[in-house]
């Protein structure tokens, strides 16, 4: 059987969608699966009941059902790209499909993050004080992150905000040009969300009793970081759509940019990783 011939948008595209399994479903999945096994392993809830409200049962069991999905969404995700190249599908069909397989492959990640909240739930109802309040009221967000990365967070917001305003002023889309403002909308909205996690952390009540000040703001300071870091990284997504189609670039363009946007997330979040003293759960 004669394999088909790729040019290179057709190139582009299937490395960009190859590339997005691989990230998240394979290569993060493993490193996130390795990690809490590792925990579970060297700090057990027998021996640091503090750290956890759930039995080893109940967490083992969950690594094995994450773990089960997470390989099984990646086979099924190879098997269709397999499907439509060896099929010659239309190439639009396979670049939009890297938004729907996108959305399964998350769909472990947000299972995981219902368990946490689900955990933290039940540990706040068992250390309900006035103590879960912040003892940090007094730090500003220049405590953790250096100003010239917050003044880039602002300044990417600005101009993605002034580019897509003038787009909308000047029909640059002729009669599509009304899309601009929902991009606007999407932009601000999304930004609004992260400037509210990034104060959450700074002002917002404590999700963790027993881990000590100095390891805290470790923690904080990671993630107002990694925050302000989506914050440019959002924009900068946003912007690049708008140069796509404002120069009438290839439309199938936004959907490989927005696979690789995807990946740069996991990647941002799973390259630092704060070491704290777990003695303080025992």
């Amino acid at each position: 059987m004669t394999l088909p011939t790729m040019n290179l948008m057709s190139a582009i595209i299937y490395l960009a969608i190859i590339s997005q399994i691989l990230t998240i479903s394979v290569n993060f999945a493993n490193k996130w699966y390795r990690r809490k096994h590792f925990l579970l392993t060297k700090y057990p809830p027998v021996d640091y009941p503090n750290l956890y409200v759930q039995d080893s049962t109940v967490e083992f069991n969950r690594l094995n059902i994450r773990k089960l999905i997470d390989r099984t969404i990646a086979f099924l995700s190879f098997s269709v790209v397999l499907f439509f190249y060896l099929t010659k599908a239309d190439l639009e069909m396979v670049a939009s499909s890297i938004l729907i397989i996108a959305a399964v492959q998350l769909t472990p990640w947000f299972l995981s993050s219902y368990w946490d909240k689900e955990n933290n739930s039940l540990m706040a109802k068992n250390f309900p004080s006035s103590k879960r309040k912040s003892s940090f009221t007094q730090r500003k967000i220049t405590d953790f992150v250096n100003p010239s990365k917050l003044a880039l967070a602002v300044l990417s917001y600005g101009l993605t905000l002034v580019f897509t305003l003038y787009i909308y002023v000047e029909q640059l889309w002729h009669e599509n040009s009304n899309k601009a403002l929902l991009l606007i909308l999407l932009n601000t909205v999304m930004v609004s969300y992260l400037v509210w996690l990034v104060f959450n952390s700074l002002y917002g009540k404590k999700k963790d009793n027993f881990i000590n000040n100095d390891d805290r703001l470790k923690l904080i300071a990671d993630k107002c970081k990694t925050l302000t870091s989506y914050l440019i990284m959002y924009s900068v997504f946003i912007m690049g759509i708008c140069l796509f189609r404002t120069f009438d670039l290839n439309h199938l363009y936004v959907f490989a940019m927005t696979g690789i946007f995807i990946q740069l997330i996991f990647v941002l979040s799973f390259t630092k990783s704060v070491n704290i003293n777990y003695d303080v759960y025992k």
